[in-house]
């Protein structure tokens, strides 16, 4: 028992590392996620410099250095309908269009593991189907919001120039209120539902109203909704008397 628990804080701690900010974050050695690929691919000639990649420019063309191509895609994380950004070298985008060919990338969630430890130039990331959808869960997927790459890295690059930490950026959008229309949209879902599907969200939120909500788990909060409803609505299917009235 003691030992399952351990197991079990390890992956709720997970989780809450992956909580907040746009990017999917593994980062050490057997680091594993099970997500579900969505929309386009926004891809990027890059050249690394400083410890970082870089868009490729004619001023780095003339400095000698040659571009590398980096993916950029859209994921949701399984358990939790969050969607977050994997951006990968060309060698894992080429065996994702492998998979795409032969299972069709909406209908599966894959597993992505890290094999290298943290700042290992030689780290590579395996993707493996780990189990197939219903067709209410490729619904839902593939009515996730997705993040806008362009503007994601646009930002970003705005963020680095000027000198601001993108932390700071990130801190900032946390503090914001969630969108108003989202707000009211979850409420109306939630007051279909009974009274223990309301208090379930709020406490799963540590909010004691919907409007408390802050704007950077906007998303995971409307796939968690989403999740409750058709949750207590198989129950109210189940619930009918086949022999009744």
């Amino acid at each position: 028992m003691a030992s399952n628990m351990w197991e079990q804080t390890a992956a709720m701690a997970k989780q809450h590392e992956q909580q907040g900010g746009a990017w999917l974050k593994l980062a050490n050695d057997g680091d594993t996620a099970v997500v579900v690929f969505l929309g386009e691919p926004h891809p990027r000639e890059v050249v690394f410099v400083d410890n970082k990649f870089v868009p490729f420019d004619e001023k780095l063309k003339a400095q000698g250095h040659r571009p590398s191509l980096r993916v950029a895609l859209n994921v949701a994380v399984y358990d939790t309908r969050e969607v977050k950004v994997v951006e990968q070298a060309v060698t894992f985008f080429n065996t994702l269009m492998e998979l795409r060919a032969k299972y069709g990338l909406e209908r599966w969630a894959f597993e992505v593991k890290r094999r290298g430890a943290a700042k290992d130039p030689k780290t590579t990331y395996s993707i493996l189907p780990d189990r197939q959808l219903s067709p209410d869960e490729v619904s839902a997927f593939q009515s996730l919001r997705l993040h806008d790459l362009p503007k994601l890295y646009a930002a970003e690059e705005a963020a680095a120039a000027s000198g601001t930490p993108p932390a700071a950026t990130s801190s900032a959008k946390a503090a914001e209120p969630v969108d108003v229309k989202l707000a009211q949209a979850m409420a109306t879902a939630l007051k279909a539902l009974p009274r223990e599907a309301v208090d379930r969200f709020l406490q799963k939120f540590s909010v004691q109203r919907i409007r408390d909500l802050p704007a950077s788990k906007g998303e995971l909060a409307r796939a968690f909704v989403d999740s409750l409803v058709a949750e207590y609505s198989a129950e109210s299917v189940a619930d009918v008397d086949p022999f009744g009235p």
